[in-house]
């Protein structure tokens, strides 16, 4: 019997749906779909009580992607495939890496080499929203995924054992590219480029409305370009093109990109197809999911359905519902499950389980010195590997997570690139800190990251009172809409205060 299953694209500004009637693993029918304006709708809540009431999508189950503006994608490394140990040891290797406590997040990977993983991170807090806001409205929800990820994972391009290229989804106000690599996908980036700004360059160029520009650009008779648009292009080809080369300087990509896969509504504007290709000297291809997989569509909704800006939430409905070559953070504590029928199942069988768990009591206690003990050493060997992996230059392993983050530290300084949010440049934050922090206080800032819309300075002080003023004076900041004061200890020589500053951007 087929399947329907509600397929959510959920952007930082619209959510794109298709209602899919599922036969068999690929194929199956779209019964129909619509992309609602978040902003326009009053909020998130809103937007998705007015898809259900658009779609009228009874029983059905609900796989989503969420925007990536609320994910943080980490590399890790481990000397094992088991997945049992890998989602055991995953907290700790992200523990140094991110803004939040271990028990703030949910995490789930993909693998991407033979011991490299891509680990999409977001809070804990995040994902209960969204079960709450999506299975208020419209239904229960078995996969929570990552814009994007599922779109990559479904292209016949990525599983040859030599492709490599990137999938370049141009929104309204940002630009996901997926970089796969041998069969996997390496690594997702956001760039702050949309095809808003193209159309305000071609009404620019032009001397249109907006209304007019949007037209023109998707135009088959499109004419040539304006001087504005093809600067925007060329500047998101540079932008590009810098990403992969700190991709390829980091080792995250052993070769050049050899294809380019272009969707997303701002694809439509001929443009960027035709400086992509200039810039890269690479074969640029439009995607059509929908023909690619065969699948069949109602035809009242055909003349509606536009696959740059459809495809999103089609790769999604298309996924399967467990395991599958993308992430889910359903997992864990968030796994579904109909709570009262489990209950009254587990209160059946209750009582003979705990009557084989006390008995089996005894003798765990009597293996579990030998367990640990040899736990123990299997991660001290792993320890050992890692450490002589990661710092082959140590002469001897004394504190080896102490030496790891001195060395961190250090290569951070050399070679460390910051990534911020796409509104705010980073160099505004540093120009505005450098001002307000005035040289009388006698303050040395030893550390700055940028992540989130969130700023983690660390530093040193002549004493408390000098932090208080640096956290006063940051507040005047235009970008700032709040500062508190982390950890502050004294300096290990000359009297002086260590401490850190967690800024929230507005």
């Amino acid at each position: 019997m087929p399947e329907k299953v509600l397929g959510l694209d959920i952007g930082p500004i619209t959510i794109k749906a298709v209602l899919l009637e599922r036969r068999g693993k690929q194929g199956g029918r779209i019964l129909a779909c619509d992309a609602i304006n978040i902003d326009e709708c009053g909020g998130r809540e809103a937007a998705l009580k007015k898809l259900a009431a658009d779609l009228h999508p009874a029983n059905v189950s609900c796989f989503a992607s969420l925007p990536l503006q609320e994910i943080m994608f980490r590399q890790v490394t481990l000397p094992f495939r088991e997945e049992n140990k890998i989602r055991k040891t995953l907290p700790f290797e992200l523990e140094p890496l991110l803004p939040f406590a271990v028990d703030e997040i949910a995490a789930d990977y993909l693998s991407s080499s033979e011991t490299g993983f891509l680990v999409a991170v977001t809070t804990k807090k995040n994902i209960r929203e969204w079960i709450a806001l999506i299975e208020g409205s419209l239904g229960e929800v078995p996969v929570l995924d990552v814009s994007t990820a599922p779109l990559a994972s479904l292209l016949p391009e990525k599983t040859a054992a030599a492709a490599s290229g990137m999938l370049v989804d141009i929104g309204s106000i940002s630009t996901t590219v997926d970089f796969y690599e041998n069969g996997a996908i390496v690594q997702i980036r956001s760039l702050a480029f949309g095809g808003d700004r193209i159309t305000e360059a071609l009404a620019h160029d032009f001397a249109l409305s907006k209304e007019e520009a949007r037209q023109k650009e998707i135009s088959v008779d499109y004419g040539s370009d304006g001087i504005q648009t093809k600067a925007v292009c060329r500047q998101f080809c540079r932008d590009l093109e810098n990403t992969i080369e700190f991709l390829l300087l980091n080792e995250t990509l052993q070769k050049y990109p050899q294809k380019i896969i272009l969707t997303g509504g701002g694809s439509l504007n001929a443009s960027v197809k035709k400086e992509l290709e200039s810039c890269f000297s690479l074969p640029v291809e439009m995607l059509n999911l929908r023909q690619l997989r065969q699948i069949q569509i109602d035809d009242g909704i055909l003349n509606h359905y536009k696959p740059q800006i459809m495809d999103g939430a089609l790769a999604v409905a298309l996924r399967p519902a467990a395991g599958g070559r993308s992430f889910n953070f359903r997992q864990g504590e968030f796994k579904p499950g109909t709570r009262g029928g489990r209950l009254q199942g587990l209160l059946a069988w209750a009582a003979p389980v705990a009557g084989l768990i006390i008995a089996l009591a005894a003798g765990n206690q009597y293996l579990d010195y030998r367990l640990q003990a040899q736990r123990l050493d299997g991660i001290k060997k792993q320890i050992s590997f890692l450490f002589k992996k990661d710092y082959p230059e140590a002469t001897a392993m004394v504190d080896p997570l102490q030496q790891l983050k001195t060395k961190l530290a250090a290569n951070k300084k050399s070679f460390g690139f910051y990534e911020g949010g796409p509104e705010v440049i980073v160099l505004d934050l540093l120009k505005d800190i450098s001002g307000f922090i005035l040289p009388s206080l006698d303050v040395i800032v030893s550390g700055f990251s940028y992540e989130n819309d969130v700023v983690l300075i660390k530093g040193e002080a002549k004493d408390i009172d000098a932090v208080s003023a640096v956290k006063s004076e940051l507040m005047k900041s235009k970008y700032f809409k709040e500062v508190l004061i982390g950890s502050t200890n004294l300096a290990r020589q000359g009297g002086k205060v260590d401490f850190d500053l967690r800024i929230t951007l507005k």
